[in-house]
């Protein structure tokens, strides 16, 4: 992560960004999880949208083209 974002004169990681992104893309994941109830599947919920989050996370930090 080589660069930063520089919001009102205040320097964020990129990887904020990232994780905004992962997240916006969490909550729609989630959602269609939630109307086709897929998340009884799992043994423990919480830690698999945890794991959904960071999953994400790393590919959308992997489709960034510039890091």
């Amino acid at each position: 992560m080589r660069h930063e974002i520089s919001v009102l004169g205040l320097m964020f990681p990129s990887l904020l960004l990232c994780a905004g992104l992962a997240g916006l893309l969490w909550f729609l994941v989630d959602w269609a999880m939630l109307r086709l109830k897929g998340w009884t599947l799992f043994w423990h919920p919480p830690l698999a949208r945890l794991a959904l989050f960071f999953v994400l996370l790393g590919a959308v930090a992997a489709a960034y083209p510039d890091f």
